[in-house]
């Protein structure tokens, strides 16, 4: 595992749209429910289809799109999206801050300090979509080219806690929830290739092989 991303990550080509997104997107429209006025940012955009499918369901105000690979971001702005690659671009606050499978891919201290970010920057809500650890995931193995440590329920729970208790406060006034939950429940077709089907099929169905969690200040 590293403190930057693979190589893996740093081609465009690699990060594939598959049905299992869209069933784990509406899972965190259904979360978040609908809102207007909302704005929201996505860190690790990759390329930014997962936050445009959002703005698209949730009718928020249009998604802000943090990316560091060059890639990436000439990948979204020639999409017309709102691609940032620089802090300064940030607002000071965002209502949604949430990102899909980054955390994972880091060792300590950077492991907490990404899920800090997104409270730093949240108003009002952090989700994030991480793998779950289970045996299988580990023996398809990922290490070869996506280095990643996937969470445990418990772990996931407490750094979200850790993170709120940072950056908002008093942890009686925050909502912290994690569940697991198996996207391909939904899914219509399987992406073909051995690496698909064995990641997503025995990584993720046998039980549920993704977490999602979120922290949620009390009232909003």
């Amino acid at each position: 595992m590293s403190t930057e991303w693979s190589d893996y990550w740093q081609d465009v080509a690699n990060l594939r749209w598959t049905d299992v997104d869209q069933v784990v997107l509406e899972k965190v429209a259904n979360t978040l429910g609908w809102g207007p006025e909302r704005t929201l940012l996505e860190l690790g955009a990759g390329r930014g289809l997962h936050s445009n499918y959002l703005f698209e369901m949730l009718r928020c105000d249009r998604p802000d799109l943090y990316e560091i690979s060059p890639e990436m971001l000439l990948y979204m702005k020639r999409l017309g999206l709102n691609a940032i690659g620089d802090n300064d671009q940030l607002r000071a606050k965002y209502d949604i801050v949430w990102s899909y499978g980054v955390p994972e891919h880091f060792e300590e201290p950077m492991r907490q300090e990404i899920i800090d970010r997104h409270f730093e920057l949240s108003g009002e809500w952090v989700l994030l979509v991480i793998p779950r650890a289970t045996w299988l995931r580990s023996l398809v193995g990922r290490e070869d080219r996506i280095p990643a440590r996937d969470f445990t329920y418990d772990e996931l729970a407490r750094r979200l806690s850790d993170g709120a208790t940072k950056y908002w406060g008093d942890p009686s006034g925050v909502e912290i929830h994690v569940e697991d939950f198996c996207p391909l429940f939904g899914v219509r077709h399987i992406p073909a290739g051995w690496y698909n089907i064995t990641d997503r099929l025995l990584g993720w169905a046998l039980p549920g092989g993704l977490l999602i969690g979120w922290a949620k200040k009390r009232g909003a």
